[in-house]
């Protein structure tokens, strides 16, 4: 009987062991559970990875504000909510508004989960890593993240803190902001608003590509159905060609080697923007079966001046077609540039409202300019009509300005033959040229 008892006794004891081995990691059987991670990040397997979503009548906005909301939700995880609503005024100012969300993300690895247009809406939802450290950055140059140890300082050290911040924040703003220009009036921002929404764009393949010049050919003529379908204005692909055909030999008198022949048939037919595509398309065939993929590149330029307005990427899935693979690979370039083209207008859109936030910029060239008294005062008298008026280079046979102005070329040119009207020597003012938005006129100097 004792022995019996002895036994049911070591059993337990055996039991009780047992249990207390399953029960923590080897070796660290006292340490208490480690905390959830916080509410919006990811799994601890990419702690800096984090859902974002952004909505906005425009795709480019909805994008860069659900990067945003990623961007916010990695704050929330450094600092903690109440500490993010406690400094949400800051953080709106120096982090949540900037211009160039992609400073803090890491874009190569964004996932979209969603991309809908919704009652007019765009909804954008991702999955994307956060550049930490240029958040940290950031947080700590404005003093919303500290360390335990800065927090404990003496009154002298955080003073001292304090005015390096503030050198750090003076030194920031100017790097991040653009000069200050006089606030455009509500009827300029109104005429601006309504000439970005009536840009003409003009769209063109990269003639160096390796592509099919067929695809490639009807990639442009998938652009511009886009373009259209979408209330854009779009130059005819015919014209472009007919243009480039019949006058080379203008395009050589006129522009030489001072722009691209496509810039400059881009300025002959008044486009506001031209789009260059380049592309590279497999196709593998299977049976009866053809497959076809596609990768894109959209350039933006500026016409009047070539300044590139931005590049968008894209790669089409993989199509399918039982007719052929040429019909595969058109398929490919076809749903690769409706996802590509609405972000490309977006894009250049948002590009020429910040560059012509002082006004639209026109070249205006003055042949015949020797008598320079006579300059000036038309000079002054025009600087005094528009927003503003550079002059880029002065000689006697001709002047050249940049005129920054809130209105239609039209318009200019109007406001160009008043003043020289009210100018006595020079009421012969005769127009030579306009194209694109570089007006032409000589004095009648003598």
């Amino acid at each position: 009987m004792k022995v019996k008892n002895a036994l049911s006794v070591l059993a337990v004891l055996v039991s009780i062991l047992l249990l207390g081995c399953a029960s923590a990691p080897k070796g660290k059987s006292s340490e208490p559970a480690k905390p959830a991670a916080p509410s919006g990040a990811a799994p601890q397997a990419a702690p800096d990875v984090y859902m974002g979503r952004g909505e906005s009548d425009s795709l480019l906005r909805a994008m860069n504000a659900a990067k945003m909301d990623a961007v916010r939700k990695a704050v929330i995880a450094m600092i903690g909510a109440a500490q993010e609503q406690a400094n949400a005024k800051k953080l709106e100012e120096v982090l949540y508004s900037t211009s160039n969300p992609n400073a803090y993300v890491k874009n190569e690895a964004m996932e979209t989960l969603r991309k809908d247009n919704v009652g007019g809406k765009f909804v954008y939802e991702i999955r994307i890593p956060v550049n930490r450290a240029a958040i940290e950055s950031t947080l700590r140059a404005h003093g919303i993240l500290r360390d335990a140890s800065t927090q404990d300082t003496s009154k002298a050290a955080a003073q001292e803190l304090v005015k390096k911040e503030a050198v750090a924040s003076s030194a920031t703003k100017e790097l991040e902001e653009p000069p200050k220009y006089q606030e455009p009036t509500p009827e300029e921002k109104n005429f601006l608003r309504k000439y970005l929404d009536s840009l003409t764009y003009m769209v063109y393949f990269n003639e160096d590509s390796k592509e099919d010049p067929f695809l490639m050919k009807a990639a442009v003529g998938m652009a511009n159905s886009i373009l259209i379908s979408n209330g854009k204005n779009a130059v005819d692909y015919a014209e472009v060609e007919k243009l480039k055909k019949d006058q080379k030999i203008l395009y050589e008198e006129e522009a030489g080697k001072e722009m691209s022949m496509i810039q400059w048939i881009a300025q002959k037919l008044n486009a506001d923007v031209y789009i260059e595509i380049d592309a590279v398309t497999e196709g593998e065939t299977q049976g009866t079966n053809h497959y076809g993929s596609a990768k894109i590149t959209l350039k933006m330029f500026e016409s009047s001046t070539g300044t590139l307005l931005g590049s968008v990427p894209y790669s089409s899935p993989r199509t399918f077609s039982r007719v052929s693979q040429f019909d595969a690979k058109s398929n490919a370039l076809q749903s690769t540039l409706f996802k590509a083209m609405p972000i490309a207008v977006e894009q250049s859109k948002s590009m020429l409202a910040k560059a012509f936030e002082r006004g639209i910029r026109y070249e205006l060239i003055l042949q015949n300019t020797s008598d320079t008294r006579l300059m000036t005062r038309f000079r002054s008298r025009l600087r005094s009509k528009v927003a503003d008026l550079q002059v880029i280079n002065q000689s006697a046979e001709s002047t050249k300005f940049a005129v920054f102005y809130f209105g239609r070329i039209d318009t200019l040119e109007e406001l160009i033959y008043s003043i020289a009207d009210s100018i006595p020597g020079l009421e012969g003012l005769e127009q030579v040229m306009i194209r694109g938005k570089t007006l032409v006129f000589n004095t009648k100097m003598k």
